[in-house]
């Protein structure tokens, strides 16, 4: 196969512009555009010869098309309707005078006439020095030890002219075709575009990434790393991509010392490859060499300072080398350069319950954060996983016993606390375990009296001791008709519930948290008595009580103030669920994109509370609020009416809250559709069906 150069005058073929603008519309559809043209008397074209088509004149020259010589239609071929042509290959036309031969060509790239490859610029080039660039006769010979370097320079400027819109290229098309079939799932539909485009152009370098990239999504792996390997031995020193390619495959088949020679390879050509330097990192990690890992990550956040894994990763790094304050900075770095980093929580929570550290409260934070995502995000198996090691982190850090008047109640002139503190009554006593919030804890305290069942009390900073013994002895408790010996309860306390403070001053405009259950009081194994009350039943006694006069209790808010409202609307969802035996934990400051996570048996809510106040028909809904209620089948909407008084509630599931609701797609603001079904004048019953 030789390189022709056929030669164009605007003068003698003045139609060549139209013939540009049809063959760029031609092409553009993947198809090659078809041309007659004039090669004089040259009588040794064949089949599969590349052309190149030259403007001459005054002004611009140089070259706006390429294609290849091919056969003309059979009713056309000269060779077949004379014998004195029979030499002649399938390329000639019968279209001929004497000396004056014409051959089929197929265009598969070219640009507008006046933005050809210029002549002038090419000579500059020290590769082309000395080289002879004007043809004498049509379809003259290019030189062959020039070829490729005109294939080279014929790429850019076609690259440039397409960016443009001056230019289109047939093999661009098919690499683009290629890559959308990959991105779109097809990976066999793009395996055929890119063997096309090689067969326009066989040294296409993209052409074999796309191939690899094809074999990789196929898991044809060792034909992806020939591939690559294709594309690095026809230029070394530019296959930086290829390199970094190869590099992945190797590391994803455990090669791993290939892929470090392939991931430096890449760095070698580009010291600032940013993915290469965090896929070095990741192979030394696999060959637990830390420190190298360490330096890895290092660098890749000097180039990329946005990186999250790169700070997650460096942390890992540090957490096993047992640098610990190293992996706090790099894991807090990471949450902080992408909140959704489930993994940098969990590592965290982690790193803050080793001995020289050991902030169990902190841990316990960021371990409950990590349960929540990892839920969220759909990954039951590592949400079970922080789970069981939060547990094993209470278990472990309870405190030793305490003398037994360190729990007991103070005395005051009520007879019940008076009994309390009596030495003679016997108390069990529960362990303290950490909650949610860092700054409070709650004790449990199981009092029993003469003749009577054991109850259990929350005391936390919401509740003084005296309010606690009155809701004790106000309890309507079923009791034993004859006394009954306490013996050790196995577990006393398995969830707490916590109610925090309620702040009352003349003038309340804010109250951060009205009541937050965080674990509901599970008592088990009683002695045996003649008559014993279920002990659940006790619990949940006692449970209402306290959310009762909680809730009941007159607080001097500005009904009109649309916080307040919020805040008696959470008090209503929460007092219902936990009387329907609810587990209830607010979640509102974890940016989950919801406020309360619900528990019961073996179900579970993500519960989003809004409230209406008498001067607004519409609430605020966030974006994540919304992507919750498209994909989380757990979703729960709860629109709160009349909070400050007599709170109507009113449930809605997922994607009812499309149905019911009009969404202002720039404020996110959600307002009831005039064609939906106003609120209930009376209160809607709690119901709890569970997403099908």
């Amino acid at each position: 196969m030789v390189t022709r150069i056929f030669l164009c005058n605007e003068q003698t073929e003045p139609e060549i512009r139209d013939f540009i603008r049809e063959a760029i519309a031609e092409i553009s559809e993947g198809e090659q555009y078809i041309v007659t043209w004039n090669c004089g008397n040259i009588q040794t074209l064949k089949v599969g010869d590349r052309a190149y088509f030259k403007r001459i004149g005054s002004a611009n020259q140089g070259y706006f098309a390429a294609g290849t010589v091919v056969p003309a239609d059979r009713e056309y071929q000269l060779k077949l309707r004379s014998a004195r042509y029979r030499e002649l290959s399938e390329a000639y036309d019968i279209d001929s005078q004497a000396n004056n031969f014409r051959v089929w060509v197929a265009w598969d790239s070219c640009v507008t006439f006046d933005e050809p490859l210029r002549t002038d610029y090419l000579r500059q080039l020290p590769h082309f020095q000395g080289m002879p660039l004007e043809p004498q006769t049509d379809a003259g010979v290019f030189r062959e030890e020039y070829v490729r370097m005109l294939d080279r320079e014929w790429e850019r400027q076609t690259q440039k002219a397409i960016r443009a819109g001056k230019g289109v290229s047939l093999v661009d098309v098919y690499y683009r075709w290629g890559l959308e079939d990959i991105q779109q799932g097809f990976p066999q539909d793009a395996l055929e575009s890119f063997r096309q485009a090689l067969k326009l152009n066989p040294n296409f370098i993209k052409a074999y990434l796309g191939l690899g990239d094809a074999h990789v999504s196929l898991r044809e792996y060792a034909k992806a790393v020939g591939d690559y390997g294709k594309a690095i031995s026809m230029r070394p020193d530019k296959a930086r991509i290829a390199y970094y390619k190869r590099g992945e495959i190797n590391f994803l088949l455990n090669q791993f010392q290939q892929a470090l020679a392939d991931f430096q390879a890449a760095i070698d050509i580009d010291p600032s490859y940013v993915d290469a330097h965090f896929s070095l990192g990741n192979t030394y990690f696999k060959l637990k060499s830390y420190e190298q890992a360490i330096a890895c990550y290092s660098r890749t956040l000097d180039l990329d300072p946005n990186r999250d894994l790169a700070a997650f990763r460096r942390g890992r790094s540090h957490y096993i080398l047992k640098e610990y304050p190293e992996a706090l900075r790099d894991f807090s770095h990471a949450i902080e350069l992408q909140p959704s980093n489930v993994d940098a929580y969990y590592y965290r929570g982690l790193t803050y319950s080793q001995p020289n550290i050991a902030d169990e409260t902190l841990a316990g934070d960021d371990l409950r954060k990590a349960i929540v995502l990892y839920q969220t995000q759909g990954k039951p198996e590592k949400a079970r996983k922080a789970k069981e090691f939060l547990e094993t982190l209470a278990i472990d850090s309870l405190p030793k016993a305490k003398p037994r008047s360190s729990y007991a109640i103070a005395p005051s002139e009520d007879t019940t606390s008076e009994a309390i503190a009596e030495p003679d009554i016997p108390i069990a006593i529960s362990k303290s375990i950490p909650v949610d919030d860092a700054e409070e804890t709650s004790d449990l305290i199981v009092a029993v009296q003469p003749d009577e069942q054991p109850i259990a009390i929350p005391v936390s900073e919401s509740i003084t001791s005296e309010e606690a013994i009155a809701a004790f002895s106000s309890a309507e408790i079923a009791y034993p008709s004859e006394p009954a010996q306490i013996v050790e309860v196995e577990k006393v306390v398995e969830k707490i519930v916590e109610v925090e403070k309620l702040v009352e001053v003349e003038k309340i405009v804010e109250v951060e948290k009205i009541v937050e259950v965080e674990k509901l009081v599970e008592v088990e194994k009683l002695v045996e008595v003649e008559k014993i009350v279920e002990v659940e039943k006790l619990v949940d006694r006692v449970v209402e009580k306290v959310v009762d006069r909680v809730v009941e209790k007159p607080v001097p808010f500005s009904i009109e103030d649309p916080s307040t409202a919020e805040k008696l609307a959470m008090i209503s969802v929460m007092a219902q669920y936990m009387r329907d035996g609810w587990m209830v934990r607010s979640v509102d400051k974890s940016q989950v994109g919801y406020d309360l996570e619900c528990t019961k048996d073996a179900q579970s809510e993500a519960v989003v509370i809004k409230s209406f106040t008498s001067d607004r028909e519409s609430f605020a809904i966030s974006a994540i609020e919304i992507e919750n209620a498209r994909s989380n089948k757990d979703f729960v909407l709860w629109v709160v009416s009349g909070a400050a008084e007599n709170p109507e509630l009113r449930c809605i599931r997922g994607r009812e809250l499309f149905e019911q609701f009009d969404l202002d797609p720039l404020a996110f603001a959600a307002k009831v559709k005039q064609s939906a079904l106003r609120l209930e004048q009376s209160p809607i019953a709690l119901e709890m069906p569970q997403f099908e």
